[in-house]
């Protein structure tokens, strides 16, 4: 693992940051050429629309996080904004997104379920760099194993563990392919999001099950939970859609 990937006495370049800074630009480009190329968004609409993602999506994740370990934070608060270190939970960020994109889309005067549509694959581009800089700054591990490709991370002893971080990075990555090619042929506003909420509740509940152990509440990690909540939640509005689009 490296969680530092460069230093100059006290200055240090982070693992986990690159990897989400790398994430960012590629989804930047895509999203740039897939504005000009359909004209929607606005070409120039879309690093505004990226900020409010990257902003909201940090201060969410960070924040539950925090509420699920606050008594690793008890006694130093200033560690709150050590994001370097890791400790993101990205169902925190993914919320705050939403809801920040949501206002920022109707102050802009555009479908919120149109934009989110366009802007949700490549939350999960991004996602999946930031599952490698999780690998890299040797956070979020898997469970202990003895599969041929378990690695291990210095930390805590050079025990065999799944590349869980490794799992959900792939994954991501089919999702990403799978949603982007799932916009073009969209049938309703909102089709894309559903499916998204769906098949990442999937994924994270999956890899979950490979993770190291978490906190639990009757059998399920509180991920889990999420997992379920989210998924049961897109669900009907798919459905609806669905159904809906069939009778037009």
């Amino acid at each position: 693992m490296k969680p530092i990937l460069l230093s100059w006495g006290p200055f240090h370049i982070y693992s986990f940051g690159m990897s989400v800074a790398a994430g960012v630009l590629l989804s930047l480009f895509l999203m740039g050429r897939q504005a000009r190329r359909q004209g929607f968004p606005p070409p120039d609409f879309v690093f505004d629309l990226v900020f409010v993602v990257l902003l909201s999506g940090f201060l969410g994740s960070r924040l539950l996080y925090t509420f699920q370990n606050w008594h690793e934070y008890a006694g130093r608060p200033y560690m709150l904004f050590a994001i370097w270190e890791g400790g993101l939970i990205y169902y925190g960020g993914v919320i705050f997104s939403i809801i920040a994109v949501w206002i920022f889309l109707r102050l802009r005067g555009i479908s919120p379920l149109k934009g989110l549509d366009f802007v949700i694959p490549y939350v999960t581009l991004t996602h999946a760099f930031g599952r490698l800089g999780c690998f890299l700054n040797g956070c979020c591990k898997g469970d202990f194993c003895e599969l041929p490709w378990a690695v291990r991370f210095p930390d805590d002893g050079g025990a065999a563990r799944h590349p869980a971080q490794l799992y959900e990075a792939a994954l991501n990555v089919l999702l990403f392919f799978f949603l982007r090619r799932r916009y073009d042929r969209k049938r309703f506003d909102g089709e894309v999001l559903g499916l998204y909420f769906m098949l990442y509740a999937l994924i994270r509940f999956t890899v979950e099950c490979v993770r190291q152990e978490n906190p639990k509440a009757f059998g399920l990690t509180y991920n889990q939970w999420l997992s379920v909540a989210f998924f049961l939640a897109a669900l009907p509005l798919y459905l609806f859609g669905t159904r809906a689009a069939r009778k037009s």
